[in-house]
């Protein structure tokens, strides 16, 4: 289980069904690393003031597209942005955990910095990025 310290403007979601799970990664084409989906199981989406958000399953099919994600970072998904040009991103491997962060504009993951090595972690940490 996830647990959020108390911060301000912290928005938690609802959980997410896997029957909903399932269809995001239909729509994508492609399956979740299971840390994320444990993510999407815990608050289908969490965001913290205008500065961090973490794609719940209405947004990540359509936010993928717009980033082209597909395309510029093919093997990857992104889960969330800060607000500020930067995406969050997570291999496509079932066991995966580590998140990175990359400028939207480039979108490469030969340009990425590593954020944390396990996403549920840092996600209980108030997802802090350095």
């Amino acid at each position: 289980m996830v647990n959020s310290p108390q911060i301000p403007g912290l928005i938690i979601n609802n959980p997410e069904t896997d029957i909903n799970i399932q269809e995001a990664e239909s729509q994508l084409n492609m399956i979740l690393p299971h840390a994320y989906k444990t993510l999407l199981k815990q608050t289908n989406g969490y965001s913290i003031g205008g500065n961090l958000l973490l794609y719940g399953t209405e947004d990540i099919v359509e936010r993928n597209a717009t980033w082209e994600v597909h395309q510029y970072a093919s093997g990857y998904v992104a889960i969330g942005d800060d607000g500020g040009g930067q995406v969050f991103l997570m291999r496509l491997v079932d066991d995966e955990k580590k998140v990175w962060l990359v400028d939207a504009g480039v979108m490469d993951p030969q340009h990425a910095e590593l954020v944390t090595e396990d996403l549920l972690e840092w996600v209980s940490g108030g997802c802090i990025v350095e």
